[in-house]
């Protein structure tokens, strides 16, 4: 176990300035593990194009590459430009990798949302010498329950996701997820992880939150936010809405967020007879998330699925009474917080109906913002989850 201060490389399937929840996660790891005296570098996928392809961000150097391996899964897919470009692409950013490894001379590599990556880190695992971490967040491992299980010899070929993901967890030294929901799941892919996996549940900036100034909004509203995809189950939640709002006609609904749902979402809000009442926001920085959150009446997270929920423990910090849906990680992090802010549902229209209907009735005319806490138990701040990354990533040095 290492007990001095480490070279970290970490290797993010995005990265900041992108929005989201892993891109928060390495972030605030590589700015807490440079604090703590650790070296640290970043290297990510150069996406979306417009980005450079190298900055420093806080302190730590940010290279992005273009992981792009020959796979004939990009055939099946029907792009045949990605399979064409990566025979150029591929070898280059393998040899960039090389030339990072010797120069950094990296003691853990930490790798973050293995997917495009992988092939690239498995080849330095052949020639180089450092400690394997591979941070789970979700999707990397559930979008494989949608994959058709496939007889083993198949599960062998390079171009299988199910594969490769299977093969850098097998060889890694250690293994993190955002939840036991997530960390089953990648235990049931490979039985290894059981030996190696620790939960580290996300954490939240309680420093943000100092903000105290409020989104002006004309009337009363109820706020949800995030990527605007079917797994966030925002359609749900416009269903919801229109159904619970004879319980209070006075409030409306803001939407904050951008994905490939939009225009079917406000399709649906028109559909619904809502367009009136339903408010699409729009993406929001973080700084405009805190004042969205700060002026709302209360927060709902309609998640489908969700392997962990980071906008849940957003509005826990923000103070804000939550209606969140009984799923996945988002369930079982909310149930260990134990708060009377928290009204969990089913992952159903039915289910936040009730739930809207509950919240919004005590409310009378909606008129008033609750009360503001930033109460959130130590074990979700950010200084608490980048001690337990730096447990498993270089040992405890205290």
């Amino acid at each position: 176990m290492m007990t001095n201060n480490a070279r970290i490389l970490i290797v993010s399937n995005s990265y900041a300035p992108v929005v989201g929840g892993l891109q928060t996660v390495a972030h605030n790891l590589a700015k807490r593990l440079v604090e703590h005296g650790h070296e640290v570098r970043v290297i990510t996928n150069r996406y979306p194009a417009a980005v450079s392809a190298k900055e420093v961000i806080d302190g730590v150097r940010v290279d992005r590459l273009l992981f792009l391996w020959p796979d004939v899964d990009q055939l099946r897919r029907l792009r045949p430009d990605l399979f064409g470009v990566s025979f150029f692409y591929g070898p280059k950013s393998q040899a960039k990798l090389r030339r990072v490894m010797r120069d950094f001379r990296p003691d853990v590599v930490n790798v973050h949302f293995p997917d495009h990556q992988i092939p690239f880190i498995l080849k330095l695992r052949r020639q180089f010498a450092f400690r394997l971490v591979v941070s789970l967040h979700g999707h990397d491992v559930e979008r494989l329950d949608t994959e058709p299980a496939v007889p083993d010899r198949e599960e062998r070929k390079p171009n299988s996701a199910r594969a490769q993901l299977r093969s850098i967890l097998s060889t890694a030294d250690a293994i993190t997820a955002c939840s036991r929901h997530i960390l089953d799941k990648a235990i049931q892919l490979e039985s290894s992880v059981s030996g190696k996996g620790h939960v580290i549940y996300n954490g939240v900036d309680l420093a943000r939150f100092s903000n105290k100034a409020c989104y002006f909004h004309p009337r009363p509203y109820v706020l949800a936010f995030g990527r605007l995809t079917h797994q966030k189950g925002f359609d749900l939640l416009l269903q919801a809405f229109a159904k619970a709002s004879s319980a209070n006609s006075s409030v409306d609904l803001v939407i904050a967020g951008e994905g490939e749902d939009r225009d079917q979402l406000k399709a649906l809000a028109d559909q619904l007879g809502f367009n009136q009442r339903i408010h699409f926001f729009g993406q929001a920085s973080p700084e405009e998330i805190v004042q969205l959150l700060n002026g709302s009446l209360f927060v709902v997270v309609p998640s489908r699925h969700e392997a962990f929920g980071i906008v849940a423990l957003e509005v826990l910090a923000a103070g804000k009474t939550l209606l969140a849906t009984r799923t996945g990680g988002l369930a079982e992090f909310l149930s260990q917080v134990g708060d009377s802010r928290v009204t969990l549902v089913e992952p159903t229209a039915d289910g936040l109906t009730d739930g809207l209907r509950r919240l919004l009735i005590p409310m009378g005319n909606g008129s008033s913002v609750q009360a503001r806490s930033t109460r959130v138990p130590e074990q979700f701040s950010w200084t608490n989850v980048a001690k337990l990354y730096e447990q498993v990533l270089v040992g405890d040095r205290t």
